[in-house]
């Protein structure tokens, strides 16, 4: 079964996700390897439950990015910063 990934983008400019997609056609060989459930680069309209891995990009920086992020954490086994806005 592959595991189930998920990306957001919080408050921020969407740089990290455009150096992701930079990694060209190795995403060939990821899409692979994973489900991606979740993603501003996919029209998915709400986040999903039971979500293996979600990579976290952005500031929390109003309330809806916040229950955004509850919601995540509630929904995800891992969530992993991705960038230096949702790392600070």
């Amino acid at each position: 079964m592959k595991p189930k990934v998920a990306t957001v983008w919080l408050g921020g400019c969407s740089g990290c996700h455009m150096s992701f997609l930079d990694m060209d056609e190795r995403l060939i060989e990821l899409a692979g390897r994973m489900e991606l459930v979740y993603s501003p680069i996919a029209d998915v309209k709400e986040f999903p439950r039971d979500v293996d891995v979600t990579l976290v990009e952005g500031a929390v920086s109003c309330d809806e990015h916040a229950e955004l992020a509850h919601l995540i954490r509630r929904n995800s086994r891992f969530v992993v910063s991705f960038g230096d806005c949702a790392v600070s």
